[in-house]
């Protein structure tokens, strides 16, 4: 239940349910008043002078020991007081005189904007007055609401004199606001740029709204800070259009409507249309073609990275001659995703407009990001923090291990195969003509193996309802949302045959549904659209990536990751494993995954060793960029047209090295074939030897249009044979080798144990600490004889999780099962009858305090137990007496111990029939000696 204004008074100030005094009655009113205008309130002893910029302190101290019911501060300075009075009082002259008098009796510590203070508030919480004492007759009016900080500061004019005045509170923390972290980033945020700090980084974890914060920030500071233009600069041009969309539905305005509703938001098409704009959005590299001229091309599908690589590789770009715009045209500049590589090639960009404010969002600081914002962090809200707080789901890691996975393998000579070249994408199928091994590295980059990949998506479609979600009804059109994680274009393919042949096994004709998997990568074209299908549409169910949905992207209800992609960067892993930790609403869940019940968590299936090795940080470059070189491609053609300079030359040598090194001998073979009067070794030997520094007699490269014979003739027999530098392009981009009737076996598919031991340590030191405060668990811990009743479980299974929302029943059994399965001590669950047992709490409890050696659910041994209880001499029932006993001893194994009470709500008509059995007073006792012949085999 929604607290009321008047609950969160009562708690503040401690006072008891019994009513409050009438002062303090109107006092929650005009509470209301100035927190609805945009005022904290807030005692003497909490007053910050940054932190809160509207602030209205409580029994603010004055001269002569006085106090005022509230003194009204802006940017940390008085500018006005608010006399308080009982509902009954109607605020006559003195009331007035009283207010008055306070205007000017400041202690010399406080500061204020004018003394005596220009402004005087009174009010009884019904009626609200307002005296302005700079006017030439000053006299109350009445308002019907409060004044906000803008008003105050708009009425007051030259009077205050700061960009911050005008800042209203922060939107509180909760459902109709913002979160914590979101809080915490706003206020520290503020506070730094009133420090001078003109760089800020928000560090928010995937998933904590960084995008959101960003609007409030940037709203802030466009309504009251005096900022006329903002530039919000995007990773991607896709994730331009979402920014767009969450400025569209942003509504913590003052007036309630959109933000798009209040200033116009513009994504960048052409300089042309940006002069009115109060937000802009844009890639840095199209902000670049705007500012010079350069035609916008307006390509929503970003090229995808297929390395792990984020540092930067370029020459920094240069501004030169007419740009179309100001340096002074944007205010603030939000860098979202600012992880990312700008700093080196496009930092120019950002240093022309050199009086704006830059604020970073990132889930993954880099070092260069850290030192681009001057180690300016003003909050650091972590992945792990976020799912502690339950705004992100942790991961649940499941491990498929094949045997060419994880050794490689070879391919030997006279084997079949498919040779396709990385260039033309032509393939011929030839025999191998030596034997080659290749590791698990080459894997899908130089050697592609059908059958592994195959074996992988097997191991997982085997895993869904069996492992993975196996309380889920088995329906092969609602399979959870599952996106897999390719190493380049062609491996995407490759996978999505894989899942097209074995997915396609459970349907007719074996053939998957039309959309059920797709690729979302650059060479599909529109991602926009495919991403909001992956996200929206019931049938799509498996989406295959490289990058473009690895970074940014948000697709709530996805929840299984497939990383058939090593990874060695943190700081993509982490953004990776973003995709799938976002929340969503059950019901918005269940309208795409309709089998669904909640999404308490996401599914990493590590296919390749992701989870086991550690990640690198990218190295800072100070912002100075790398050398950017040309490609082959680009620099045959800058060497054709008479570009040979040393550095081309030397360029060339280092490719033509490269390729003599890696590529097969009969690529080498064919290629200088090509050649004929040399080979590419020799070209590379004759370049080196040329220019090396102390051959003296090679003439120096001046003009591009001087002769330069000499240094044409070095590289002539490549750069006048174009078959020969066709095919030179193609071996250095390399080949796939397919081989199509190499087989593969499954090692092992299951779940991490380095993770289950982390949970199981969590879960059996909780134990530990609370064998004495649980009851449930003093219960066992001391081994007593004694039932456990549903309500003692019920009060366990509720702590242990608000402990970790993770330590449910089903999941920590598993978790058990995977460390000491192979022993046999641990029975899995059978999900028909085993699943949502109450009474597994028990048995997890005893195995995890090492008072049995087995984990098994007492259901199992319900009819052995259940027998020796009947065995006693003294039970004498009739067949139909069993089956009515059976039916309560059911439920008991079921659901704990339950008493009289307990059994006639739960199941009347069995209470009814077991009166005549035990009788009405002894039924209770009857009960409980069901319970310990089933839950520990004998009575006590």
């Amino acid at each position: 239940m929604e607290m009321t204004f008047m609950d969160s008074y009562k708690i503040k100030h401690n006072l008891r349910d019994e009513g409050l005094l009438p002062e303090q009655k109107a006092r929650v009113k005009i509470d209301e008043l100035l927190e609805s205008a945009g005022w904290t309130v807030v005692s003497r002893e909490d007053f910050t002078p940054a932190a809160v910029n509207a602030q209205a302190v409580e029994e603010n101290i004055l001269q002569g020991n006085k106090e005022a019911d509230y003194m009204l501060y802006l940017d940390g300075k008085a500018i006005a007081v608010l006399e308080a009075k009982r509902e009954e009082n109607q605020l006559g002259l003195k009331v007035a005189d009283q207010a008055q008098n306070y205007t000017g009796i400041l202690p010399n510590w406080v500061q204020a904007w004018k003394t005596p203070l220009p402004f005087i508030f009174l009010s009884n919480g019904n009626l609200l007055l307002f005296k302005d004492m700079r006017e030439k007759e000053p006299a109350y009016k009445v308002l019907k609401k409060m004044f906000t900080p803008k008003e105050i500061v708009n009425l007051a004019g030259s009077d205050i004199q700061s960009e911050y005045a005008k800042l209203p509170a922060l939107p509180p923390v909760g459902p109709k606001g913002l979160r914590e972290c979101q809080f915490e980033a706003i206020t520290n945020l503020e506070i730094s740029f009133k420090q001078g700090q003109k760089k800020a980084l928000i560090v928010l974890a995937t998933g904590a709204g960084k995008t959101f914060t960003a609007c409030t920030a940037a709203y802030r500071l466009l309504n009251y800070m005096g900022a006329k233009r903002v530039l919000f600069l995007v990773d991607r041009n896709n994730l331009g259009k979402q920014a767009e969309g969450e400025f569209g539905t942003y509504k913590l305005t003052e007036t309630g409507n959109a933000f798009s509703d209040e200033y116009i938001v513009h994504r960048l098409r052409s300089v042309d249309k940006i002069g009115n704009a109060s937000v802009v959005i844009s890639t840095i590299q199209r902000l670049f073609a705007a500012l010079t001229g350069q035609e916008i091309v307006d390509n929503d599908d970003d090229e995808e990275s297929t390395t792990d690589d984020e540092a930067s590789t370029g020459k920094q770009v240069q501004l030169t001659g007419n740009v179309l715009l100001p340096p002074d045209f944007f205010d603030v500049i939000i860098i979202d995703e600012c992880h990312r590589s700008i700093y080196g090639d496009w930092q120019q960009v950002l240093k022309y407009f050199s009086n704006a404010k830059i604020i970073g969002l990132t889930a993954t600081p880099t070092p260069e990001a850290e030192a681009f914002f001057n180690k300016n962090r003003v909050v650091n809200y972590t992945l792990e923090k976020s799912i502690a707080d339950g705004v992100n789901v942790p991961p649940r890691v499941y491990r498929i291990k094949t045997e060419i996975s994880e050794a490689g393998g070879t391919l030997n000579e006279g084997d079949k195969i498919t040779k396709v070249s990385n260039l033309t994408g032509q393939g011929q199928n030839q025999k191998q003509k030596y034997d080659k091994n290749y590791t698990k590295t080459e894997l899908d980059r130089s050697v592609v193996v059908p059958s592994q990949i195959e074996t992988v998506v097997r191991a997982y479609k085997d895993a869904i309802f069996e492992s993975l979600y196996p309380d889920r009804k088995k329906d092969w059109n609602m399979i959870p949302k599952t996106l897999f994680f390719a190493k380049k274009e062609s491996h995407a393919k490759d996978i999505l045959a894989a899942i097209e042949k074995v997915f396609g096994e459970e349907f007719p004709d074996g053939k998957l549904p039309e959309k059920y998997a797709q690729k979302i990568t650059c060479a599909e074209g529109n991602s926009n659209q495919l991403i909001s299908d992956f996200r929206n549409d019931k049938d799509f169910r498996i989406a295959i990536t490289v990058t473009l949905v690895a970074t940014g992207t948000d697709v709530r209800p996805l929840e299984v990751l497939v990383f058939m992609r090593d990874i060695n960067s943190e700081v993509l892993y982490t953004q990776m494993k973003g995709r799938g930790c976002r929340t969503i609403d059950d019901d918005k869940l269940r309208n795409v995954t309709t089998n669904a019940n909640s999404k308490d968590f996401y599914y990493l299936i590590d296919a390749v060793g992701v989870t086991e090795h550690e990640k690198s940080m990218p190295t800072p470059n100070n912002g100075g960029g790398g050398v950017k070189v040309l490609s082959l491609k680009d620099l045959l053609e800058h060497l054709a047209h008479g570009e040979v300079s040393d550095e081309n030359l030397n360029l060339l040598a280092g490719y033509l090295s490269n390729v003599n090194k890696k590529a097969e001998p009969e690529d080498l073979i064919e290629l200088n074939e090509l050649i004929k009067t040399t080979t590419i070794k020799q070209i590379c030997l004759d370049i080196y030897a040329a220019i090396d520094p102390d051959n003296k007699s090679f003439p120096e490269y001046k003009d591009i249009n001087d002769p330069n014979t000499e240094r044409k003739t070095l590289v002539s027999a490549l750069l006048n044979n174009v078959k020969a530098r066709k095919k030179l392009l193609e071996v250095n981009a390399g080949f796939i080798k397919i081989a199509v009737d190499e087989t593969d076996k499954l090692i092992s598919a299951g779940f991490s144990k380095e993770q289950a031991k982390q949970y199981i340590d969590t879960f059996e030191q909780y134990l530990e600490d609370n064998k004495d405060e649980v009851e449930a668990l003093r219960i066992l811990y001391n081994q007593e004889k004694v039932a456990i009743t549903y309500s003692m479980l019920k009060d366990l299974e509720k702590k242990l999780i608000a402990y970790n929302n993770q330590f449910k029943s089903e999941f920590l059994w598993t978790c058990y099962q995977t460390l000491d399965g192979e022993t046999g001590n641990v029975k899995p669950l059978n999900k028909e009858t085993e699943f949502g047992v109450l009474t597994n709490l028990i048995q997890l409890v005893r195995y995890g305090y090492k008072l049995d050696k087995e984990l098994v659910s007492l259901k199992r041994r319900f009819g052995s137990y259940f027998n020796l209880y009947c065995g006693q001499a003294w039970r004498k029932f009739t067949p139909e007496q069993v089956e009515i006993v059976q039916q309560i001893a059911e439920y008991i194994v079921q659901n704990g111990c339950i008493n009289n009470i307990e059994l006639n709500k739960a199941k009347h008509d069995l209470f009814v029939k077991a009166i005549p059995i035990f009788g009405a007073d002894k039924l209770n006792s009857e009960m409980q000696t069901i319970s310990k012949y089933l839950f520990y085999g004998k009575a006590a």
